[in-house]
């Protein structure tokens, strides 16, 4: 095998899969503001729409292959409006949990905020999942949006009665309900959405219904949206963009919404699933980094599609905004994206877990933040408790580093005699001289024995668990504000002040210089080269990152240190023994 090339593999597939991670990922869409008297919003624009202001921007739908959520009306007819039943005044409804508190308006009954009360943004201010969009253009999550029917236009905007307590406070496994309900007799149109909240889950089931003439209207579509709200910095390496995420056939298909585009990225599709046979979707999120809002379906009628509409401002301007459209949902989860959490509310959401994102080494990275949280059980500080890991690792592993120095002391010992037989078959471009000198030195490996691959096994194993922390510490929610000591406030975040990087840099240099090489030319280039490289990647990733491998480094210092002493030892037994043969010999010769 040939070393050289190897560790040059290596490097660079290091180098080629951290770089992607870091660079292609899409950034944050950032809504267009147009005047509302262009002449984009005016061909679609219809007197309806005009006085409802919602104005549907060019039709994303059709861009993603999908029909448009339709208006089906049953053939069960229910008797006649008999009264009105409408408020007179506009009023909200706030539920508080141990875990959030929502606030509904009566206006369309739709939700305005939804406070989790665990988690704050990057400010430490409240962590509200509505987003600002939403209480900008007054279109709020759980509104209708139908194209083909006006009754979305009256419902969004219609005062529901609401008959109960205006702070409905929910604990332990209380379970409780909301209850809106509208009806118009000149319209002959009523409407039901019910809530139904539990005070240990951020799962809240939902009924809604609607009838028009007497006929039920069997497809809603109900609107998350606009956005999710995320206030987190850009200080991550690993910051995700609002993107849908749909689960169907076992299988996760995401879109994420393109830097400086309004539409999802070209080649990425939903289909629209008529749910032939059980093939339908099971549930459909909005979601970003650390928190989604979870759609659950109907896999046999529920329709996915995703929407831009134009909402007026004020001063004739007018905002695009981006909408999760999902007909008949029965139940929504809107929250954090913990392990935890998710596996909680499986059962009626299969496979949720798969909306957190840990890359190809996901696996790995599962298990190592299960040995994390089982520290920080113990040691309440995510910071300590990586290092504590690192050390358990570190004692794990230390057979092989022990195995792989070893046999790089070997291979530094051959070197006179792998020049030598490298001097003899001078003529390398020669194949056939070539092949004569690979098969010498292999030769020498196998009367030696000496594993010439032995010194790359512990870069080999590092990788992925290298790359398992990456994924970890960029998406985990549960290292998110997550201090260690001092400056380092998040372990998620970069460090500020570059301190971790630089000392990572200097420790994986001093490591270098102890670690027995092979004497290759190649090798010793990439000593000097790989803490420069190493340093300036790993300034822009997570503190906690650094801290792993700073630390690991510092670990591994003092393991050489041990293991330099016990081989030199060996050496010298070795020398000594060898004299004492030589004298023995000589004395018998005399």
């Amino acid at each position: 095998m040939d070393t050289k090339k190897l560790i040059l593999a290596i490097v660079l597939s290091v180098t080629v899969l951290l770089v992607y991670q870091y660079f292609f990922i899409p950034k944050p869409v950032v809504p267009r503001q147009v005047p509302l008297n262009t002449e984009a919003a005016q061909p679609e624009q219809s007197a309806a729409a005009t006085e409802t202001g919602v104005t549907v921007a060019p039709d994303i739908g059709s861009i993603l292959g999908q029909e448009k959520p339709i208006v089906q009306e049953s053939e069960a007819i229910l008797p006649a409006v008999e009264k009105d039943m409408m408020a007179a005044d506009e009023q909200t409804v706030t539920v508080d949990t141990a875990d959030f508190t929502a606030v509904f308006t009566n206006r369309g009954a739709g939700l305005t905020s939804f406070v989790l009360k665990k988690y704050k943004d990057d400010s430490g201010n409240a962590m509200d999942l509505v987003s600002r969009s939403a209480k900008e253009s007054n279109f709020y999550p759980f509104y209708f949006f139908s194209e083909k029917d006006d009754y979305s236009k009256i419902l969004n905007k219609a005062l529901f009665q609401y008959q109960g307590e205006t702070t409905v406070r929910i604990n332990g496994r209380q379970q409780k309900e909301l209850v809106f309900e509208f009806a118009d007799l000149a319209q002959n149109l009523t409407a039901t959405k019910k809530f139904v909240f539990s005070g240990d889950s951020y799962l809240i089931r939902l009924d809604f219904q609607v009838s028009r003439n007497g006929q039920v209207i069997d497809a809603l579509p109900v609107v998350f949206g606009p956005d999710l709200e995320n206030n987190d910095s850009g200080d991550r390496s690993m910051m995700m963009d609002l993107q849908i995420a749909a689960y169907a056939n076992e299988k996760l298909e995401t879109v994420v919404f393109a830097k400086q585009k309004t539409v999802p990225q070209a080649g990425k599709s939903f289909e629209t699933i008529a749910g032939e046979k059980g093939s339908g979707f099971y549930w459909a999120a909005y979601e970003t980094t650390y928190f989604a809002a979870v759609f659950k379906t109907d896999p046999l009628k529920s329709k996915l599609s995703y929407q831009v509409i134009k909402q007026p401002l004020a001063k004739n301007q007018a905002k695009l905004y981006s909408y999760m459209i999902v007909t008949n949902p029965t139940a929504l989860f809107i929250g954090p994206k913990d392990e935890k959490i998710l596996a909680a509310v499986e059962k009626e959401f299969p496979d949720l877990n798969k909306i957190i994102d840990y890359g190809w080494f996901g696996a790995i990275a599962k298990i190592m933040l299960k040995g994390i949280v089982l520290i920080h059980g113990f040691l309440p500080n995510y910071g300590w408790a990586l290092i504590l890991f690192t050390l358990f690792l570190k004692l794990i592993l230390f057979p092989l580093t022990y195995s792989s120095s070893v046999s790089m002391a070997k291979m530094q010992s051959l070197q006179p005699k792998m020049k030598a037989i490298k001097k003899k078959y001078k003529n390398t471009k020669d194949m056939e001289q070539r092949k004569l000198m690979n098969m010498e030195i292999m030769a020498l490996y196998k009367q030696e024995k000496v594993n010439p691959a032995g010194g790359c096994l512990p870069i080999l194993l590092q990788l992925p668990i290298l790359f398992g922390f990456f994924r970890l510490l960029s998406v985990s929610i549960n290292v998110r504000h997550e201090p260690w000591i001092l400056w380092i406030t998040d372990l998620s975040k970069k460090d500020p002040y570059y301190v971790l990087p630089i000392l990572m840099g200097v420790t994986q240099f001093i490591q270098q210089r102890m670690t027995p090489s092979s004497g290759d030319d190649m090798q010793k280039k990439l000593m000097y080269i790989m803490p420069v490289v190493m340093t300036v990647m790993f300034a822009s990733f997570p503190s906690g990152l650094n801290l792993y491998w700073c630390f690991s480094n510092v670990l591994q210092i003092g393991q050489q240190h041990l293991i330099n002493e016990k081989i030199h030892k060996k050496k010298k037994d070795e020398e000594h023994e060898i004299k004492i043969l030589k004298r023995k010999k000589g004395a018998k010769e005399k």
